[in-house]
């Protein structure tokens, strides 16, 4: 991840690709995701489904933290809490996160779901920073 901020060019996680989010700006612990709804993101109601919804959310969150945090550190999610607020119909859905708090071991951030202009959802979660040594156990 670290090598695609760097070139500008963010293809983000195999999970996210499939989804089709694209990564439209991330910089300074902030970032703007876009997903453009599809069939497969319908629930039986015929509106996107909250998990699609929060996996854009989820990843405009990672990413945000990942542009803030110094090498030879990873991230997870410790707890997120979302709300939603509209129903998200087809078309194109922004997220914009913001990392709030940064501490020497977990995150705060924030997160808005836009659709036309209008609020669809609100979010906000605790990250784990994450050392190599973390990893390997």
């Amino acid at each position: 991840m670290r090598e695609q901020l760097k070139s500008g060019h963010i293809a983000g996680s195999p999970y996210s690709q499939h989804l089709g989010i694209r990564y439209c700006s991330v910089a300074n612990g902030n970032s703007h995701l876009q997903l453009t709804t599809a069939p497969f993101t319908r629930n039986f109601n015929g509106v996107t489904h909250g998990g699609a919804i929060f996996s854009l959310v989820d990843a405009a969150m990672g990413v945000a933290l990942f542009s803030k945090i110094q090498g030879g550190y990873s991230t997870a999610t410790i707890e997120s809490k979302i709300n939603y607020i509209r129903a998200v119909h087809d078309g194109i859905i922004d997220c914009y996160s913001e990392v709030i708090h940064l501490g020497s071991r977990t995150a705060v951030l924030e997160a808005r779901v836009e659709q036309d202009g209008l609020l669809m959802a609100k979010s906000s979660a605790i990250f784990a920073l994450i050392t190599r040594a973390d990893v390997k156990r």
